[in-house]
């Protein structure tokens, strides 16, 4: 019997528009605190500002979800792309804190409407039995992004400054924008829960939304104070994130497969253990070699563990609840970066980059065992 199609045109779109939103944020990953750094904002406040988006989308993931259930996929997208489309042009106009975590707020506020709206409208497109892969395969679209993004933004900042990077990503979100205009709707039937906590998140996607929460926490520390490591060692920031993003960008469909075999617990759990020893590379110090070999382990963490946990939060909830079970992975997704952020950049303020990056590759094998205490749990 052959296997059910996973490629469609619209799985294209979506996978094009996925392309466009996240490139227009990848491109800001690297440049931001190093933008920050020039206003003279301290390291600290530099932690709080890059955690403040994840804050503002953590709490928007929850209500797209319960949105895109009762409205529709396609609009909350849209909403979220818009909101990507404005907020690199106020970047270039903010020039305290004080406002710059105020566009962090409403920049996070995309973030958290149109992930989540998306990995439901993958859900619906993809069978039962391939649905790891193609979560997979459509989350290889932000490390495409990833892979061009943080070493693209160097080389615009180092010629034509911040103010063009801000334009171009600007414009790469409104292209977002045009593509999902394109798509269909994929919900079927709109659901009529009633707006309140227990219609916003899934207690049935929890477990998942906790280990990935350990796993991104260690990812917050990466985003926020990665690029002043690398700068401070007089390396490129971006060879770690283009070698980490080609990494995942190989890894994400094969390893959702491979989900889709031996279950998701197992696959999660070998993915969170290898983020783990990133860390511990990154903690040792080195030159370019130690930070390709960083990214590059760090790559296999991320694109082995995240669609595996992502399709085991979906197994775990009906057709109707897709959207909320994506609200509640993706808020603890936003949860873990804003509290890696924060904490670790409290972390950092009071001892140095090594004990910061032993500390978070202490988090990582805790989640690698919260996985691996679910073994039995397999794919539908």
């Amino acid at each position: 019997m052959p296997r059910a199609r996973i490629a469609s045109v619209q799985f294209v779109l979506l996978w094009s528009g996925s392309l466009a939103f996240y490139l227009s944020f990848y491109l800001l990953l690297p440049a931001l605190p190093l933008y920050a750094r020039t206003l003279g904002i301290a390291e600290g406040q530099i932690g709080l500002i890059i955690g403040f988006f994840a804050v503002s989308s953590m709490v928007m993931k929850p209500l797209a979800g319960w949105a895109a259930d009762r409205m529709g996929r396609k609009p909350i997208m849209l909403a979220g792309a818009v909101l990507f489309s404005a907020s690199p042009v106020l970047y270039g106009v903010s020039h305290t804190v004080g406002a710059l975590l105020g566009v962090r707020l409403l920049h996070g506020s995309g973030m958290g409407l149109y992930p989540a709206a998306g990995a439901a409208m993958v859900a619906d497109l993809s069978p039962p039995a391939r649905r790891g892969e193609a979560m997979g395969f459509w989350g290889a679209a932000g490390s495409v992004a990833l892979a061009v993004g943080p070493l693209c933004a160097i080389w615009i900042v180092d010629r034509w400054g911040f103010t063009t990077l801000f334009r171009v990503c600007a414009g790469i979100a409104l292209a977002a924008m045009l593509i999902t205009v394109m798509q269909r709707e994929t919900l079927a039937r709109g659901v009529s829960a009633p707006f309140a906590v227990a219609s916003l998140l899934s207690r049935a996607a929890a477990f998942p939304s906790l280990v990935v929460f350990c796993l991104m926490t260690t990812y917050g520390a990466q985003v926020a104070f990665l690029a002043i490591y690398a700068r401070a060692r007089g390396t490129n920031p971006g060879i770690f994130f283009l070698v980490m993003a080609v990494v995942i960008a190989l890894a994400r469909g094969y390893a959702g497969l491979i989900s889709d075999r031996v279950g998701r617990a197992p696959v999660a759990a070998a993915g969170l253990a290898t983020a783990a020893a990133a860390l511990l590379v990154l903690a040792s110090g080195g030159g370019m070699a130690a930070l390709a070999a960083a990214g590059a382990l760090y790559g296999v963490g991320i694109g082995t563990s995240q669609p595996a946990l992502m399709a085991w939060a979906v197994d775990l909830v009906g057709p109707e609840e897709r959207g909320k079970a994506m609200g509640t992975f993706y808020a603890a997704f936003e949860l873990g970066i804003a509290s890696g952020a924060i904490g670790f950049g409290a972390v950092l303020a009071r001892t140095s980059f090594p004990v910061m990056f032993l500390a978070a590759a202490t988090v990582a094998l805790i989640g690698a065992v919260l996985a691996a205490s679910r073994f039995t749990h397999r794919c539908i």
